[in-house]
């Protein structure tokens, strides 16, 4: 069976690096002074990756150290190998670091193992089965958020750095209730799984440091996404924000996105202004039923599409009134698209764009019925500014009704620019 057979071969490789921990041994700096890898890494991953390729050579495999050839598509059965991650730890206090392995089947992670190898805990978890630590079941992940959680970040990312302005995240610090930076992700994960931490967040990770500790997170009822809220691959290198799903929603609303990701930390959204009505239609009278006010907005104001990978996941309009307000109308999100931050990001956007047309107020207009929307215009800084009683009534609107509530009023809200 796979499963033992990896437990297996992870225990040998751990076998290997104990014998080899008190011994002399050449150390490289791959990329800076804080990425090395020692010739122990590199025998390790041998180890793995030849009795793999011995009892299942038709699986693929890509590991951190690159003794094989990185698979070009992640088909069939794929291991993500990670002989020592946290190789600084091992190097200078010979202890928190761990060997990685996941296994992933036809595109899904079945399979996740985490060894922590001075302290002889293995981390295991099957796909809908469950985790557990040395064969004792992990219970569900407690809600935490962040003013709550005890965290694991390096400090990288409250500092000067290439991935994200520092002010950012360095809020999370300050309200967390202790924020450590412990230099392993996949044992950070796997701690998380464990209850020892409540929520870990990285601005880079590999594959091969993720993929088990993901499983692992996520079988105690946790979520792993990226620090936008976005579902993370592993065909590269992302964002990591895990913990409960409190905890994750927490910081996506109240940090990421009220604190405004920039542009060059999250280039992978485009927001560009539109002027095809018929190929946002659909979109545009998903967010307003009436598609003949639409359609007169649409004349009036500026349209802008978000773009993912190519592919339209929302748009919005701005409208131009009297007195230097702009309205924002047709805030919208493809529906298999939605939860994953774009509304926020949009919204982020439709502040800036409204500002640079020489905007004062952003207006935004919601029926009363309508509570996610009128808590996130909310969180996002808006108020109450007026309410226009039986306003979908007499504009036509068919009789609505949304959690128990029936739509009847307007409620407009006002934030400065």
């Amino acid at each position: 069976m796979i499963e033992w057979f990896a437990v297996d071969l992870i225990k040998q490789a751990g076998e290997l690096i104990r014998r080899e921990i008190d011994q002399s041994y050449e150390v490289e700096r791959k990329t800076g002074k804080g990425d090395l890898v020692t010739e122990i890494d590199r025998a390790v991953e041998q180890l793995i990756v030849r009795r793999i390729q011995h009892t299942f050579p038709e699986h693929q495999i890509m590991g951190e150290e690159g003794t094989t050839d990185q698979p070009e598509q992640l088909t069939g059965t794929v291991w993500f190998v990670d002989p020592i991650d946290g190789t600084l730890n091992f190097i200078h206090q010979k202890r928190m670091f761990a060997i990685s392995i996941a296994i992933m089947i036809d595109g899904v992670v079945e399979y996740g193992f985490v060894y922590d190898v001075m302290a002889d805990e293995m981390f295991m978890a099957r796909k809908g089965y469950g985790a557990t630590l040395n064969g004792r079941t992990l219970t569900t992940l407690h809600e935490h958020h962040v003013r709550d959680a005890f965290l694991s970040m390096n400090a990288t990312w409250v500092t000067p750095n290439h991935q994200i302005a520092p002010e950012i995240l360095a809020p999370i610090v300050r309200d967390s209730i202790g924020t450590r930076a412990h230099g392993a992700a996949s044992l950070e994960l796997a701690w998380l799984a464990a209850g020892r931490v409540d929520g870990y967040i990285t601005m880079r990770n590999m594959p091969w440091d993720y993929a088990a500790g993901k499983l692992l997170v996520e079988e105690v009822g946790g979520r792993v996404v990226s620090l936008y809220g976005e579902p993370i691959r592993y065909d590269g290198k992302t964002s990591v924000l895990a913990g409960s799903d409190s905890f994750v929603n927490d910081v996506i609303k109240h940090y990421v996105i009220t604190k405004g990701v920039t542009a060059e930390a999250k280039p992978d959204l485009h927001i560009v202004e539109h002027d095809s009505y018929e190929e946002i239609r659909d979109l545009l009278v998903l967010a307003n039923p009436n598609e003949a006010m639409v359609r007169e907005q649409f004349e009036e104001g500026r349209t802008y599409k978000a773009l993912l990978g190519g592919e339209i996941v929302g748009a919005y309009m701005l409208v131009s009134h009297e007195g230097n307000r702009v309205e924002l109308v047709n805030i919208a999100v493809k529906p298999e698209r939605q939860n994953q931050t774009i509304g926020q990001r949009m919204l982020q956007d439709a502040v800036k764009r409204a500002t640079m047309i020489g905007g004062k107020e952003l207006l935004v207009c919601t029926g009363n019925s309508s509570i996610m929307q009128l808590r996130f215009y909310q969180q996002a800084g808006f108020r109450f500014d007026s309410v226009e009683r039986d306003y979908f009534r007499d504009h036509g609107y068919d009789d609505i009704e949304e959690d128990g509530l029936v739509l009847r009023d307007r409620i407009c809200l006002t934030r400065p620019l």
